[in-house]
This record gives C-alpha cells, sequence and structure tokens, in this order.
C-alpha cells in the first residue's frame, strides 16, 4: 500500500481530517495537503516520525507493503499480551476502562 492509503485509513480509524491532523501532529496543513495535491515524494523524515509517533506506529510501517490492517491487529496483540499479564482485577479495571470509554464515544454520538 502506498503512503497516502495508510494515512488515509489511520486517519479515518482515529476520525480525523487533515486540519485535525496539521493541529495533533504540529505539521503545517499545507504540507499536508500538498501530499495529496502534489504528492508526498519530498516528504521530510521529521514529518514521518511526528506521524509514526502521533498514530503509535513505527517507521517500517509506512515503508513495508502490509495492509495497515495488519499492523493494527499487531499492536492489539501487545495490548493482548499486556492484559494477560494482569490479575484479574487489574483486567477487570482496563475492561470497565474501555467500556466508559464506548459510552463516551456513544454519549457524544448522539449529541451530533
Amino acid at each position: 500500500m502506498e503512503f497516502l492509503d495508510k494515512l488515509n485509513y489511520l486517519m479515518e480509524e482515529n476520525h480525523l481530517n487533515k486540519h485535525t491532523l496539521s493541529k495533533a501532529c504540529n505539521i503545517p496543513y499545507t504540507t499536508i495537503d500538498g501530499w495529496y495535491k502534489k504528492g508526498y515524494e519530498g516528504l521530510k523524515l521529521t514529518s514521518l516520525r511526528r506521524l509514526s509517533c502521533f498514530f503509535g506506529v513505527s517507521l517500517d510501517f509506512w515503508i513495508n507493503d502490509r495492509d495497515p490492517a495488519d499492523v493494527r491487529s499487531e499492536v492489539k496483540q501487545k495490548a493482548v499480551m499486556q492484559i494477560d499479564r494482569l490479575n484479574e482485577e487489574e483486567a477487570q479495571a482496563v475492561l470497565a476502562f474501555l467500556n466508559s470509554l464506548k459510552e463516551v464515544e456513544q454519549l457524544l454520538g448522539n449529541r451530533e
């Protein structure tokens, strides 16, 4: 997959547009917009690092040909491994936290 395909995937997964991504990553909007209009051939390493840090992916993510969903599943696998190390009480606390996030998302979704 190409750079923009991966970027689009991550932006969709995180409910971002170019403007919000620009603010979140401290990358000028014109730079991000330029990747779509003019191409990303001159993409700077600093921008790639900021994107990687923000989305929680490695720099390798951008250059390999794997589908972004596969990389996401690796992240999820790491999360599951962390949860497996917790005792029952800690795991229940994590589950309660995740459920509260879902409730907040539903509340915010109902306001729109």
